[in-house]
């Protein structure tokens, strides 16, 4: 596993020729420059609740942007990219929010990218890996159809092949949350949201969050935005826009690995270090069997 502040140039280059899988392109490089003192990052690994989340601050009114479709100004604003028309249109939510600050703004990247900015905090969203990283090949593969990932011959080939920074896809979870773990104390401020207690229990969980950035929204507008964001009606908004084809959402319920794990898959996710980490989130992956 490669660390340390010298890789920094090598990580980038990684994200930028991984193509579709980059997590560092472009305008993310020009959005970063326009973060300020009054942005707080959301920080996940790709499928682990992110459209979620965002769809919910969203619906409150709040100011959520996604810095990978949309060119953010330092004034609050953000003006979609035409280019992610289709991706966009597929998740629409509502409009100019009433509350421009604090600006949650989506990343899949590490702290070592936003050094020097004076942010405001970070949300960090984590999925048991298990259900995050089947989701994620699941969606590379089938929806983006991106070459790279196609290349591998099952889950668990795609598993231990190297991602965008370089590391297997295990590595490259616990590397991205031991990261933020170590990077959030260097913040204001910051949270830790579970999807799991996202989607079990998420009038607690959203309140614990947004009282973390200031925020005190209603228990009943909360309750409101999430039955505005549920799945179904999510989806049959993204299948209206994008027909019967594999779309971006998945079912994204809990613990949905004991449906497809297998005792070889099972082996790979017992790594040390990763089972380790996981359970700091309190995710046993020692856990085996179907149910």
């Amino acid at each position: 596993m490669r660390t340390g502040a010298a890789d920094d140039m090598t990580d980038k280059v990684f994200y930028l020729l991984h193509g579709l899988q980059d997590r560092y392109s472009a305008l993310y490089q020009d959005n970063i420059a326009r973060l300020g003192p009054r942005d707080v990052l959301v920080a996940s690994i790709g499928s682990s609740g992110q459209s979620y989340l965002g769809g919910i601050l969203a619906e409150l009114g709040l100011n959520y942007a996604d810095a990978y479709t949309e060119a953010l100004r330092e004034d609050g604003a953000s003006e979609p990219v035409a280019a992610y028309d289709d991706y966009r249109e597929r998740l629409a939510t509502p409009g100019a929010p009433r509350r421009p600050w604090p600006r949650f703004v989506k990343t899949h990247l590490t702290p070592r990218f936003f050094t020097g900015r004076p942010l405001l905090g970070v949300w960090i969203l984590v999925r048991d890996p298990r259900d995050a990283l089947y989701s994620w090949y699941r969606f590379r593969s089938e929806f983006v159809r991106d070459p790279l990932d196609r290349l591998a011959t099952s889950f668990e080939d795609w598993l231990c092949r190297p991602g965008p920074t370089g590391l297997d896809r295990l590595d490259d979870w616990a590397d991205f949350h031991r990261r933020w773990l170590c990077g959030a104390g260097r913040l204001p401020r910051s949270a830790i949201t579970t999807f799991e207690d996202l989607k079990r229990d998420p009038l607690p969980t959203l309140r614990a969050g947004l009282r973390a950035f200031g925020l005190s929204i209603p228990d009943s507008d909360i309750a409101a935005a999430v039955l505005r964001s549920d799945f179904q009606t999510v989806r049959r908004r993204e299948r209206d826009q994008g027909g019967d084809g594999p779309g971006i959402l998945r079912r994204g319920q809990p613990e949905e690995w004991r449906t497809w794990m297998s005792p070889s898959t099972a082996d790979l996710f017992g790594r040390a270090h990763v089972a380790a980490l996981a359970r700091r989130f309190g995710y046993h992956l020692g856990e085996r069997a179907r149910s």
